[in-house]
């Protein structure tokens, strides 16, 4: 089984970041591990996805969700009829919400772990404080660097922690809202979840 596969749609302002962040972390990828695809922008349709998810070790998805399916507002690029396409994979979605409905299906259709959000996921946009990216960051890198998927949940958990305390205290910089990164943080590290086999490495 290869490695990674990221999915990265960039269909509007807050895909395009959530993409920026994503591209920034698979560079960092150690060499040990393989980037089997990366689908970016318009290279992100439905085929293409469910193609890829297919016999890959690890899924990274970034950009919008709902309750019942990852991708852009107007169309669903992974949803029921083909998470199972990913059985046997990690699969973190930084989405709004798909933990609470295809999260518990993906592991039903033998996804091995979801690690995503059970609420919106909300950041300050231009994250001009590097605090949002950083907290997903940190969990990224230490499941690529052999940690376990729990460990990765646990990093990112912490770094929205310290974003909270980062914000609760005031230490933001003139164009961020301290009151709203305090709120999303803390809100995001409250609906952060992860289902399936906490234990499961790259």
């Amino acid at each position: 089984m290869a490695d990674i596969c990221s999915i990265r749609p960039a269909n509007d302002a807050a895909a395009i970041e959530l993409s920026g962040w994503c591209r920034a972390m698979l560079a960092d990828i150690p060499r040990n591990h393989s980037l089997v695809s990366d689908l970016y922008a318009s290279a992100a349709t439905r085929l293409a996805v469910g193609s890829a998810i297919a016999d890959v070790r690890c899924v990274l998805f970034f950009g919008h969700g709902n309750p019942g399916s990852l991708g852009t507002p107007d169309a669903a690029l992974i949803d029921t009829l083909n998470i199972g396409n990913a059985g046997g994979a990690i699969f973190i979605a930084m989405a709004c919400s798909s933990a609470s409905a295809l999260g518990p299906d993906a592991i039903q259709q033998g996804v091995e772990s979801y690690l995503g959000f059970n609420g919106p996921f909300a950041w300050i946009l231009g994250d001009p404080d590097d605090q949002f990216r950083r907290a997903i960051f940190s969990g990224i890198s230490l499941l690529t660097g052999g940690g376990s998927i729990r460990n990765a949940l646990e990093a990112m958990q912490f770094g929205f922690d310290g974003a909270d305390t980062y914000y609760r205290n005031a230490q933001a910089g003139r164009k961020s809202n301290s009151t709203l990164g305090q709120l999303t943080a803390f809100y995001n590290r409250h609906h952060l979840v992860l289902l399936g086999n906490q234990a499961a490495t790259l």
